[in-house]
């Protein structure tokens, strides 16, 4: 019985997490070349005398109605200056064994084939070991050097590729036919006394006999030649997520508490991986809403879905994820003809049918992505646009966005029930079934206005950000700009929790245009926004990092005072030649500094010593950028992209101080980590992911002394990790009660991580009892152990932050709670 549609999605998902494995060649391969071979989707991976052959598919988009083609390339890797043929061996048996039945001749079958793990090719050179093998779904390779080999005899030449290039940061670029290849930069490492010693390391590029370039390898410091030394060509991760068609110029990113990412956007692509058991695995409009969540690694989609209805434009825009991994999505749906108006809602939903083909919607996913919890259209007989998805504790939706609804659904005695002019930004709140408004109100003047972004703080007050073209925007009285200047300017509103009034409402920008995008805030009410100016005289601070503006456009961050009445600071983020910088989300870390993303043409945009990616790649590039507490100086800053148009469009951190990016990208030579789960453009324009390790905001050998904002904090909360990609790391902690000059251990553990691993600890402590945590690595090499630590009330709620990574000396940290 031939497979159905369904089952052969779900075979074909199935297929894609079978591991990496080899199979050796008993006659089922026709080249007899080939001694061993791995094959996945889009690529093919063989093994020879000497020889290793990669080929990469990409599939090319042909004119509409007719057959797309699959177009590939072979890159040929061989041993240079060996003293003889090296013959690849199979290592390490995998699960599983291999068959090919032949329709041909019965003899022809090959039956129970072995697969292995890895290939090694022994003694390439006197005493070096070349081994590959598979992570995730994709082939790495390793160089091993015994004792005594000289690193200077490894040479490798590359067959099939137009040019190779080294870019400053190290990473090898492959030009061929078909697109650009990128090898990054790689590390080397020894074992020593049970630890590992990192080495830097780099790729070098020189000549051959015959003019042809080869591959080598430098160490960039001492190293002990008396052991073995591994070196590894190895961001975190950066990979591709799509499909054969466009995939989401408007995306979102959100984590939940395992650093697990969670993306938002839309597709048009019928084969936008999705995975079994989905909510929804076919596309059914134009474009469809999509949601993915991937694991910390990004080695693989934990699962992704489709949601959307026929005939219709569907865009997620914003997402956030629960304590439990619900996640919530907000956008809208267009609907192309009336009749088609299936967007997929759930029983009982505040309301299960539109009033108009452009509305917006609010859907909440179950933890597995195979089900909806709730979904509701929210808008009128007019067009509502939802930009912003946010949510407290107890589960409610606050959503904001725009709408030119009269009968946009309010509710009693809110703000403002009416619609005043063209357009009016909404603030909606949504209760946690998804039944029923909490609360519903317009927000605007005469013209058109519109919420970009939204937060909400723990007494359930939302801070709404957006643009308004509306002269008469309800300002509150002593707020921070109380006219408009330009066309149109930015706001920031508060609202109350019952939404019946305005906190504070203010304009916010220049003479020309401003458009904030992205709002979050502390914990003490202040706001932190981001955005795109086109005004010179858009308001900055002085002593903030830049207060000069630079057309054609900058992005700025700011940050606005609890009753805003005043900016904190404010600056300018952008080169100082003519260009063009937006940008378009912002998160806030727990020691108060603010990273944000968006798009920049700029060739000197700011980046910092340890960027990813200092040079411009050309056209459109992302930018992310990492600011100190005080807004004066830039701590992290890179360029992320290819030679095509790329932009950010999303941005978290995790507790550890990770930052996950997510964007759209033109690009096929897009920066991405060999790792991943997608390392090739799928088709025109797919989105990317990206983890950037980001510890500039550690400090290092220092004594932190941190105060609790309440009387009441009872608890210190300890998160420990272990950032490294490869090594394992310990630490020893230890903590004391203080008493006068007495010193009372009444906690001690050695914790011992693998890599990528996050533990926490609780300490609970009396009312105005001092107390002291001493923690100490447990032997060299561990210098990868990050520990944060937050003083927290008795209901967890954070008052004060600290963040410290030790790499040397026993540092001590002084906790001393007070009114």
């Amino acid at each position: 019985m031939p497979l159905t549609k369904q089952q052969n999605n779900v075979a074909a998902q199935s297929y894609g997490k079978i591991p990496l494995s080899f199979v050796p060649n008993r006659g089922q391969i026709l080249d007899n070349r080939i001694v061993y071979q791995s094959q996945m989707q889009g690529c093919r991976y063989a093994f020879g005398a000497g020889t290793a052959w990669m080929t990469y598919w990409k599939l090319q988009n042909n004119d509409v109605g007719q057959q797309s083609r699959a177009e590939g390339v072979t890159i040929a890797w061989t041993f240079r200056g060996t003293q003889s043929v090296v013959m690849p061996e199979g290592q390490q048996p995998g699960q599983g064994t291999f068959n090919r039945l032949s329709g041909h001749d019965p003899a022809d079958n090959q039956i129970a084939l072995p697969l292995y793990k890895r290939v090694v090719y022994r003694e390439v050179w006197a005493g070096i070991d070349v081994i590959f093998y598979g992570q995730g779904l994709q082939l790495k390779y390793d160089v091993h050097l015994s004792p005594g080999s000289r690193i200077e005899d490894v040479r490798l030449r590359c067959e099939g590729a137009d040019e190779m290039q080294l870019d400053m940061e190290g990473n090898l670029f492959i030009a061929t036919p078909s697109g650009t290849l990128m090898d990054l930069k790689p590390v080397a490492y020894q074992e020593m006394d049970g630890s590992t010693r990192t080495l830097a390391c780099r790729f070098i590029l020189q000549p051959d006999l015959d003019g042809s370039i080869t591959v080598g390898f430098q160490l960039e410091e001492d190293y002990d030649a008396a052991l073995p030394l591994v070196i590894d060509p190895i961001l975190i991760f950066s990979t591709f997520l799509g499909g054969s068609g466009i995939d989401s110029t408007e995306s979102d990113i959100a984590l939940d508490s395992s650093h697990c990412a969670y993306i938002t956007g839309y597709s048009s692509s019928a084969n936008f991986p999705v995975t079994p058991g989905a909510f929804s695995n076919t596309l059914t409009g134009v474009s469809d809403v999509i949601v993915t969540k991937i694991n910390p690694a990004g080695t693989e989609i934990l699962y992704s879905t489709y949601i959307g209805g026929r005939r219709s434009d569907n865009v997620g825009k914003s997402i956030v994820v629960d304590s439990t991994g619900h996640a919530y999505v907000t956008g809208h749906t267009i609907t192309l003809i009336t009749d088609t108006l299936d967007f997929p809602t759930t029983l009982g939903a505040f309301q299960t049918m539109p009033l108009t083909n452009y509305s917006a919607f609010v859907a909440k996913l179950n933890p597995s992505g195979t089900a909806l919890v709730y979904s509701t259209y929210l808008g009128g007989s007019n067009g509502s646009f939802a930009n912003g998805i946010v949510i407290d504790d107890s589960g409610n939706a606050y959503v904001t966005g725009t709408t030119r609804s009269a009968d946009f659904p309010v509710t009693p005695d809110v703000y403002q029930p009416t619609l005043a002019g063209f357009g009016n930004v909404f603030v909606s709140k949504l209760n946690p079934a998804g039944t029923a408004l909490v609360y519903s109100t317009y927000l605007g003047g005469l013209y058109e206005d519109t919420g970009t972004g939204i937060a909400v703080d723990s007494a359930g007050n939302a801070f709404v950000a957006g643009r308004t073209t509306s002269l008469n925007f309800p300002i509150t009285p002593g707020a921070f700009q109380t006219t408009q200047l330009g066309y149109t300017n930015g706001f920031v509103a508060k609202l109350n929790a019952v939404g019946s009034e305005l906190i504070y409402s203010t304009y916010f920008g220049g003479n020309i245009t401003d458009h904030p995008e992205g709002i979050v805030i502390d914990e003490a009410g202040n706001a932190y926004l981001t955005g795109q100016t086109y005004s010179p005289d858009f308001p900055v601070t002085p002593g903030a990092y830049n207060t000069n503006y630079v057309p054609t456009s900058m992005a700025f961050i700011t940050k606005m005072n609890p009753t805003g009445s005043a900016l904190v600071y404010s600056t300018f983020l952008g080169g100082l030649m003519a260009g063009r910088e937006a940008a378009f989300d912002i998160s806030l870390d727990v020691s108060g500094q603010v990273a944000v993303t968006g798009v920049t043409n700029s060739p000197d945009f700011p980046v910092t010593p340890d960027a990813v990616q200092s040079v411009y790649g050309g056209t459109n590039d992302a930018f992310i950028t990492v600011l100190n507490p005080e807004g004066s100086s830039v701590v992290f800053s890179t360029y992320l992209g290819g030679s095509g148009i790329d932009g950010g469009s999303g941005i978290a951190v995790d507790p550890v101080g990770n930052l996950y990016v997510l964007g759209q990208t033109w690009a096929s030579d897009f920066p991405v980590t060999r790792q991943v789960f997608q390392p090739f453009l799928g088709g025109r324009a797919d989105l990317f992911i990206a983890k950037i390790q980001f510890t500039a905001a550690f400090s290092t050998g220092l004594l932190h002394n941190v105060t609790s904002a309440s009387r009441a904090a009872t608890a210190v909360m300890i998160l420990i990790s272990n950032d490294s990609l490869i090594n394992s790391a310990s630490i020893q902690i230890t903590a004391f009660f203080l008493s006068g000059t007495r010193r009372m251990a009444f906690a001690s553990e050695l914790i011992s991580l693998p890599p990528e691993r996050t533990v926490t600890r609780r300490y609970n402590v009396e009312p105005y009892q001092s107390f002291e945590i001493q923690y100490e690595l447990a032997g060299p090499g561990s210098g990868d152990m990050v520990v944060n630590v937050f003083p927290v009330d008795e209901h967890g709620n954070l008052h004060s932050d600290l963040r410290v990574l030790r790499t040397e000396a026993t540092p001590l940290l002084m906790l001393t709670p007070t009114d």
